[in-house]
């Protein structure tokens, strides 16, 4: 008996052939493939013309579990962790566990839809066996990593695996955009590292170590708005709220900069009184295509997650003024979360167990979550009995992208595929960005006290700026003077807008000349 057809095996086998025994289609192309040489088997009496054709049927039948397998258990051999350049080991991968071996890499086998049309043909597809591992890794075991197996749905699984196989999870993107990239992770570089300078101490809840949210919310938006969604809501807890706020949504830095000089300043923001990285804002943005957008950040004095359901009842109500209560797609959710909070919370589940319902649905809510990898002070394995923080999604087949936060371009890819299959299937999905906190939980503490290992790698790494800087001048997409250049020219801008606070009259507010004083007069 093969290894394919071993005990652990079995029941999972049996159900996948009643699935294609009632419709061929609901099973991907690697199993159909299996199956059809096994009822050719039944049909000829189980009687093999030569040993040959047994040991091919047999080898293809290995590699088609090897291709599931790659998709089901891929993410846990890919380099999600920008601290450690550790490969992991994952023995279900290895070719000895399909009864495979190096001698095979050269063999040419069926792929089903593996790849997608990766050789340029219409008919049954074919590579090596080293092709297809190859395939797989780049797809399922780089930087970007997926969850999409659990999904009960044939149809979404498909369209998943057609959109990230033929590109391997890297798309061709232009030299512009990659600029536009890094011209983003510059404003959230340089902004954390301002305030810091100038306000040293003052609580801020520094981005630093997860900029790339910034390039990854903003290829949200103008990809949004290109499949004519008008409104963005988003909510999110007080990490990197301030340059969400200024590089996103376009608050002044100005009127920033004057709130940490308690300078009061009239605008459009809610939670009017409270402290700066608890207010919310709203601004309308036109995109690089020309396409109008609105963008709305709620106000969220409450703790973390108390937002959620908050943002989901205005995505909704929205939703209804626009007419759109049919296809909800005219008004988009952005909820932003950290990884401790989103399995820690149980606001987290409630709203996802509401998400699918008649009466609560919003067309699907796309989540990122900045994994900074601790919750306060406590690391995952003291936090959570789950492998990942997002594991909670999996109750609602939501598919799930983790991708490590050093790579900007690859968390691009996430955020754009997340939304199109919300845009597509009207539902939610996860993008799980695992980055860092390089900084205490706030300004105020050192987290080496209670972390000292993990912060001397911290203290250590570099930036996700000058990492993705050096990979575009190796590439030739940039040049060390064009770097310079953009660099200078955001500084002089935040230096601009801090002179201009500073240098700004205070003026007391106007008092009455008898104020403070009896009036015996009367």
């Amino acid at each position: 008996m093969s290894d394919i057809a071993s005990p652990h095996n079995l029941e999972y086998i049996e159900q996948m052939y009643q699935r294609y025994r009632q419709d061929p289609t609901s099973v991907d192309g690697s199993w159909k493939t299996f199956f059809e040489g096994f009822e050719l088997g039944l049909s000829t009496g189980g009687v093999p013309h030569c040993a040959g054709e047994v040991e091919e049927a047999e080898k293809q039948s290995r590699v088609a579990s090897l291709m599931h397998a790659y998709r089901g258990l891929g993410h846990r051999a890919a380099r999600l962790d920008p601290l450690t350049d550790e490969q992991v080991d994952v023995p279900e991968l290895a070719l000895s566990s399909f009864g495979l071996q190096e001698l095979d890499l050269e063999r040419v086998f069926d792929t089903g839809h593996l790849g997608g049309d990766f050789q340029g043909t219409a008919g049954p597809r074919q590579a090596s066996l080293a092709e297809i591992i190859q395939i797989l890794h780049d797809t399922y075991c780089r930087t970007m990593a997926v969850e999409y197996l659990h999904i009960q749905d044939v149809g979404c699984r498909r369209w998943l695996q057609a959109r990230m196989e033929p590109v391997r999870n890297r798309p061709d993107l232009s030299r512009g955009r990659k600029l536009t990239i890094l011209r983003h992770l510059v404003d959230a570089t340089l902004m954390e590292t301002f305030i810091g300078q100038r306000y040293l101490g003052q609580k801020r809840f520094s981005l630093e170590g997860a900029e790339t949210l910034i390039p990854a919310v903003h290829a949200l938006v103008e990809a949004a708005a290109s499949l004519g969604v008008e409104e963005v809501i988003i909510g999110m807890a007080h990490r990197g709220r301030l340059n969400m706020l200024a590089n996103v949504l376009g608050k002044s830095y100005a009127d920033i900069f004057a709130e940490f000089e308690d300078i009061v300043q009239p605008e459009q923001y809610g939670g009017d009184g409270d402290v700066k990285y608890h207010k919310g804002y709203s601004s309308d943005m036109t995109t690089a295509a020309g396409d109008d957008v609105h963008l709305s950040l709620t106000a969220n004095p409450s703790h973390l997650e108390a937002v959620d359901p908050v943002v989901e009842g205005r995505v909704r109500a929205k939703q209804r003024r626009r007419g759109d209560s049919v296809e909800r797609k005219k008004v988009l959710p952005l909820l932003v979360h950290g990884d401790a909070a989103f399995a820690g919370q149980g606001l987290v589940a409630e709203t996802l167990n509401l998400s699918q319902l008649p009466g609560y649905r919003t067309g699907g809510t796309v989540h990122f979550i900045i994994n900074n990898q601790i919750g306060f002070t406590t690391s995952p394995e003291e936090a959570r009995s789950t492998t990942y923080c997002t594991d909670v999604a999996k109750m609602i087949d939501a598919p799930i992208f983790h991708v490590n936060g050093d790579d900007p371009e690859a968390v691009v890819h996430a955020m754009e595929l997340a939304l199109g299959y919300r845009h597509r299937f009207g539902r939610d999905v996860v993008v799980d960005m695992i980055c860092y906190r390089r900084h205490g939980h706030n300004e105020g503490d050192e987290p080496g006290f209670t972390q000292p290992l993990l912060y001397s790698k911290i203290k250590k790494h570099q930036p996700v700026r000058d990492l993705y800087t050096r990979a575009l001048i190796a590439s030739g997409d940039l040049t060390p003077e064009q770097e310079a250049r953009i660099t200078a020219a955001f500084a002089d801008e935040l230096q601009h807008a801090f002179d201009e606070v500073k240098q700004a009259e205070l003026k007391p507010p106007a008092q009455d000349q008898d104020a403070g004083q009896d009036n015996w007069s009367e």
